[in-house]
């Protein structure tokens, strides 16, 4: 079985954690920003790229926090169809610069394919449905 291997950022900033909003026709949802990890790349690199690719961001101090292994990800969260993935999150702890939308993601967005960065708070965590993969949204209250 192929699995993809996703790289994923937890980024704070106070007590808020950065999400992108996604909508969709038919969908809308939370996800942590991040991306695949490409061959020769450690995971944590892979995520230091994607933020930068992604958010425009440099990552200057990160940990690992956990891993969600062998997922299935419904078609419409994922550009990548037919596979299970495994996230690998990282927490960030140290980022300079200001997030915007830029890279792939930018080029992509459109009135059918949006994307907003959300600072969400515990709360929001805690309440919000639509995060996915939920499992990484309850493991990371589980540590902060």
């Amino acid at each position: 079985m192929n699995i993809r291997h996703r790289a994923t950022a937890v980024i704070l900033k106070g007590r808020k954690v950065l999400m992108f909003h996604r909508i969709k026709p038919g969908h809308d949802y939370f996800v942590f920003p991040g991306g695949g990890i490409e061959p020769g790349e450690t995971a944590e690199e892979a995520m230091k790229r994607e933020i930068k690719e992604e958010l425009d961001l440099d990552v200057k101090a990160s940990k690992q926090l956990f891993s969600i292994e062998n997922m299935d990800v419904p078609d419409w969260a994922t550009i990548h169809t037919g596979q299970k993935q495994t996230h690998h999150y990282f927490l960030v702890e140290d980022f300079s610069g200001i997030p915007k939308l830029s890279g792939p993601e930018k080029e992509r967005a459109n009135d059918k394919n949006e994307y907003h960065i959300v600072w969400m708070d515990r709360s929001g965590l805690e309440k919000t449905e639509n995060i996915f993969p939920k499992e990484g949204a309850q493991k990371l209250l589980n540590i902060i």
